[in-house]
């Protein structure tokens, strides 16, 4: 087994890296990259380029992969081996690939990496402790299952919506989106570019990003995913990504978009809906709750300092 570095820029060698991944999420039955990492390596022109670490057999065949892309100005690496409960990743292929990201984000002089330990991930918490990463955040799965007797509950707790309008709405999100999230680890700087990479996306649906207004202009928004059934869930709504205006704070409207949102996922069929939230945002974590969300696991932000 050797490791090499590979340029996702290659056409050849990006449709062979996207087949890889998505051999091993459907080895798994769940989805393997985050959005951001996923979405950068399928995007030829992203700036700047990922780290993308490829373990390969004696055959050139890719056995392991490791990606480490730029995020708010930190490193955030993921790793894509299969494996399964009863038959784990190979922990040697995947120390080696950690052990080589970490040796380029040395090279190119940088001093942080964050490795995200999924829960399903639980096979990599020996190998993160040994090279020295330590728990930086958590970030829980909430679930919540809807029936046709919530709608009217929905119906009364939510505040008008429209949907988002591409080539419109882009910079008055923007703005809101950033005011938000100020100092967030994902979401707090996002630009056109980040935007655009998702609107883009084969899952995007302008329905589900839905904007709240008022007399000022946008007050709040609840942009919704959905995702379709695996081999271990059901097709599962998302609360992508719910925010209010800072200004406007203080007001109950986070719970109410967030009404919306959940009364447009029903109104498409969809009855089972998660969200990600912080562990340490007891706020938001109380809001949800009062929307019936229980946890459903939690996966953790691993750091390491170089």
């Amino acid at each position: 087994m050797r490791i090499a570095e590979v340029d996702h820029r290659d056409d050849s060698a990006r449709r062979r890296l996207l087949a890889f991944c998505d051999g091993v999420a459907e080895m798994h039955g769940h989805g393997i990259l985050s959005d951001h990492l996923r979405l950068e390596l399928e995007d030829p022109t992203a700036e700047p380029s990922p780290i993308v670490l490829v373990g390969l057999d004696d055959h050139d065949g890719v056995r392991g992969l490791a990606q480490a892309s730029l995020a708010n100005g930190s490193r955030v690496v993921e790793l894509v081996l299969p494996g399964t409960h009863e038959a784990p990743p190979d922990s040697t292929l995947a120390e080696g690939l950690i052990e080589a990201v970490i040796d380029r984000v040395r090279a190119l002089g940088e001093s942080d990496l964050t490795w995200w330990l999924r829960s399903h991930d639980h096979w990599y918490d020996g190998l993160a402790a040994a090279l020295g990463f330590v728990e930086r955040r958590g970030l829980l799965q909430l679930r919540v299952r809807l029936g046709g007797e919530d709608r009217e509950r929905l119906e009364e707790m939510s505040v008008p919506t429209r949907a988002f309008r591409v080539g419109v709405d882009e910079a008055e999100w923007l703005r809101v989106n950033n005011s938000a999230f100020a100092g967030h680890g994902e979401q707090g700087s996002w630009d056109r570019e980040t935007l655009r990479r998702r609107v883009n996306s084969e899952w995007f649906d302008p329905e589900g990003f839905r904007l709240h207004h008022d007399e000022d202009g946008l007050a709040a928004f609840c942009w919704t995913k959905v995702h379709r059934a695996t081999g271990h869930d059901g097709a599962l709504g998302e609360i992508y990504v719910i925010a209010v205006d800072p200004h406007r704070a203080g007001r109950g409207i986070g719970a109410r978009v967030t009404a919306a949102g959940l009364l447009h996922l029903l109104d498409r069929g969809f009855h089972e809906v998660m969200l990600f939230v912080d562990e340490s945002n007891e706020a938001a974590r109380a809001m949800y709750r009062s929307l019936g969300f229980v946890e459903h696991h939690s996966d953790r932000a691993m750091g390491l300092s170089l």
